[in-house]
């Protein structure tokens, strides 16, 4: 057994807001090892992208890790300054694609410029080799060769965004997170992408924490996945494990409300409401107020992270876990007989 990469355990991140501290996460714990990919998976508002921002510094000013560790390979960040995640860790160890990650070249700058600057803080390549490595990450992402010293603005916004993977593969990153990255592109563009980053995957070791909103990506291109819902981690697990025995009621709504070509005629499920906004200590699971499957008990308490009997690497924080199957049958039932009354 290697040890894990990254460790997020019992994490919570909190903002200030003229109304009283609001926790975003609360509690959130899942690893990613080696050479894995992972998936975070959520609707918007649900916490991915503030606990992501944590691992980093990337928190707003109002923002704050209240409690729990952040370990990357063994040492603790989230007590780090910002001036040593920068020298350090950031680029070096772990980089970015943020969301429309294109906004984020610099269009002054030729690409090339950048990937120069970033070598000439963090490594003793010469510009030559510096220029070259670049020249072959370009060829990685489908991009060709002699373009490495053009402006952004010379490239279509797909082109930009297989430029901003290639610089946050330019100095070797164990860790690379990749924030919703195929935002506004059309979906022709998102296959494109997705396939770039099973290249890298076949061809380097880098781990990859892939956050988004559409889990059928999730389940298609990663090895593992944790679900998120209200700030807490619904369900972490292996994605073929996940996929076909979801243990909590927000896993089942979600994969219900994407297409699946096994059941081309289904109807996609609808899950009503939005994520809360918890403002103080989060006391009960906040699916609660949105679960088919509710009881007064999940109002008592924030539910912990527990194995799936059966299955220690499948873990779910649902008090009803163990009657999911039966749940989801009765609810499937009476949903065709509603639909055969109509």
């Amino acid at each position: 057994m290697t040890d894990p990469l990254l460790e997020v355990e019992d994490l919570t991140v909190k903002y200030r807001t003229e109304g009283g501290m609001l926790t975003a996460v609360s509690d959130a714990s899942f690893t990613i090892d080696p050479g894995e990919y992972f998936g975070l998976v959520g609707e918007s508002g649900c916490g991915k992208s503030t606990l992501t921002k944590s691992l980093l510094k990337g928190l707003d000013s109002n923002g704050q890790i209240t409690s729990g560790t952040v370990r990357y390979k063994g040492e603790e960040l989230q007590d780090l300054s910002e001036t040593e995640i920068n020298d350090r860790i950031r680029w070096k160890e772990i980089s970015w694609i943020p969301q429309s990650s294109m906004n984020s070249l610099d269009p002054l700058q030729r690409v090339s410029e950048q990937a120069l600057e970033l070598a000439a803080v963090h490594t003793d390549l010469t510009r030559e080799a510096a220029l070259e490595k670049f020249r072959d990450l370009f060829e990685i992402v489908g991009l060709p060769k002699e373009r490495v010293s053009d402006y952004p603005h010379q490239f279509s916004g797909g082109m930009q965004q297989r430029a901003v993977i290639a610089l946050a593969l330019f100095l070797d990153p164990s860790l690379i997170i990749a924030d919703e990255p195929t935002t506004a592109l059309d979906v022709i563009m998102q296959d494109q992408v997705f396939k770039y980053l099973d290249r890298i995957k076949e061809e380097t070791d880098t781990s990859v924490l892939l956050i988004t909103h559409d889990i059928s990506v999730v389940f298609e291109s990663c090895d593992r996945i944790a679900i998120m819902h209200g700030g807490q981690v619904a369900e972490t697990g292996p994605v073929t494990d996940v996929f076909d025995d979801p243990r909590h009621p927000y896993s089942i709504l979600l994969q219900e409300a994407f297409p699946d070509v096994r059941y081309p005629d289904r109807d996609l499920g609808v899950i009503e409401g939005r994520p809360p906004e918890s403002m103080g200590e989060v006391t009960q699971c906040t699916f609660a107020d949105r679960c088919p499957w509710a009881k007064p008990e999940c109002r008592e308490g924030a539910p912990p992270l527990e194995p799936t009997e059966g299955n220690p690497a499948h873990v779910n924080s649902c008090i009803r876990s163990h009657e999911m199957d039966q749940l989801a049958a009765e609810e499937t039932r009476h949903a065709e007989v509603t639909d055969d009354n109509d």
